[in-house]
């Protein structure tokens, strides 16, 4: 292999087919730590011909599968734009060792299922609290507010009392098509592609 077929980041030599593993190992990184740059992605969605952008927490990266998981309230605009239409991005940054991810796939939605059922019976009594506010994320109000009872605010409440949330918990599991990684550095940027449709990795000039 010649050195034009590979790059070294941090005295490490990478060809395409170890960036694709290293790439995959961040991921599952992130979606594993909170404090990881990788943990909250940037995620856009598209209706009536508009982008929306907003950040989520990256919470299961599965390798071997390439599929990203993220939750998400089911009334939330989100979950009814990706019901009409699956594409989905997903911008991933890392500024300390200045990679970008740029994740194109699609959108699989889980509801009452086994999916779901396994992540709500391991989702703390503070992320369950999201799910209770009475009315739809997104919805106007005529003051500033959370959308939760004070007791629910203030986690005075049970486990238990916590379950009729999950009426309303959702899984996005995006089905990874293709990444698109980029590495800044200031003797030149570079970039590579990951083309899980055609199956095909390739350098890209940045």
């Amino acid at each position: 292999m010649s050195n034009k077929d590979q790059i070294t980041i941090e005295n490490v030599n990478y060809c395409l087919e170890d960036l694709e593993i290293d790439t995959w190992g961040r991921l599952v990184t992130g979606a594993a730590k909170s404090r990881n740059p990788f943990h909250t992605p940037c995620v856009s969605t598209l209706h009536e011909g508009e982008v929306n952008l907003r950040t989520v927490v990256l919470r299961k990266a599965l390798a071997k599968e390439r599929e990203l998981r993220f939750h998400t309230d089911i009334r939330s605009p989100k979950w009814q734009e990706l019901s009409q239409n699956s594409s989905i991005s997903a911008l991933f940054y890392d500024a300390v060792d200045r990679i970008q991810l740029r994740v194109k796939g699609k959108a699989v939605l889980h509801q009452t299922n086994e999916i779901t059922a396994e992540a709500w019976q391991k989702t703390t009594l503070s992320s369950r609290c999201c799910y209770l506010t009475e009315h739809s994320p997104s919805s106007f109000s005529a003051i500033s507010t959370s959308g939760l009872s004070e007791d629910i605010e203030q986690e005075n409440f049970t486990l238990a009392a916590s379950e009729s949330g999950y009426s309303n918990f959702g899984i996005v599991s995006i089905r990874v098509q293709s990444i698109d990684w980029l590495w800044l550095n200031h003797a030149g940027h570079r970039r590579a592609f990951f083309d899980y449709e055609k199956g095909v990795n390739s350098w890209l000039i940045p």
